[in-house]
C-alpha cells in the first residue's frame, strides 16, 4: 500500500522547493526592478533638488529685480511729482504774469483808444475848420471877383470921366 502521507510530504517538498525557487527568482527580479526604481527616484530627487534650487534662485532674482524696479518706479514717480509741482508753479507764475500783462496792455489800449478818440475829435474839428475856411475862401474869391468887377467898372468910369 502506498503511504499517502509520504507521498503528500514528497509532493509538498517538491512543490515547496519549486515555489521557493520561483519565489527567489521573482524576488531577484523584483529586487532588480526596485533597485532600478530606487536609482531612478534618487536621480529624480537630485533633479528635483536642482530644480528647486534653480527655482529659489530665480525667485530671489525676481524679488531683487522687483525691489530694484519698485525703487526706480518710486524714484521716477517722485521725479514726476516734482516735475508736476514745478509745472504747476510755472503755470501759476505764467498765469499771473499773463494777467498782469493783460491788465497793463488793456490799460495801454484804453489810453491809446482815448488818444485816438481825441485825435479823431481834433481831426473832425480841423475838418470843420477847413470846411469853414474853404467856404470863407470861396466867399473871399467871390468878393474878389466882385471887387475886380468893381475895379474894372471904376476904371471905365474914370476913363470916361477923365476923357
Amino acid at each position: 500500500m502506498v503511504d499517502y502521507d509520504k507521498l503528500v510530504d514528497k509532493l509538498k517538498e517538491a512543490l515547496l522547493g519549486d515555489l521557493r525557487k520561483e519565489f527567489r527568482e521573482f524576488k531577484k527580479e523584483v529586487s532588480g526592478l526596485l533597485e532600478g526604481f530606487r536609482i531612478a527616484i534618487e536621480t529624480m530627487n537630485k533633479r528635483m533638488d536642482s530644480l528647486e534650487k534653480d527655482l529659489r534662485e530665480l525667485r530671489d532674482r525676481i524679488d531683487k529685480v522687483r525691489e530694484e524696479l519698485t525703487a526706480r518706479i518710486d524714484e521716477t514717480n517722485k521725479r514726476i511729482d516734482e516735475t508736476n509741482k514745478r509745472m504747476d508753479e510755472l503755470s501759476a507764475s505764467l498765469n499771473a504774469r499773463i494777467d498782469e500783462l493783460s491788465s497793463s496792455l488793456n490799460a495801454r489800449i484804453d489810453e491809446t483808444n482815448k488818444r485816438i478818440d481825441e485825435t479823431n475829435k481834433r481831426i473832425d474839428e480841423l475838418t470843420i475848420e477847413i470846411s469853414n475856411l474853404k467856404a470863407e475862401f470861396e466867399r473871399f474869391r467871390k468878393d474878389q471877383e466882385v471887387i475886380k468887377d468893381i475895379l474894372v467898372r471904376l476904371r471905365k468910369l474914370e476913363e470916361k470921366v477923365f476923357t
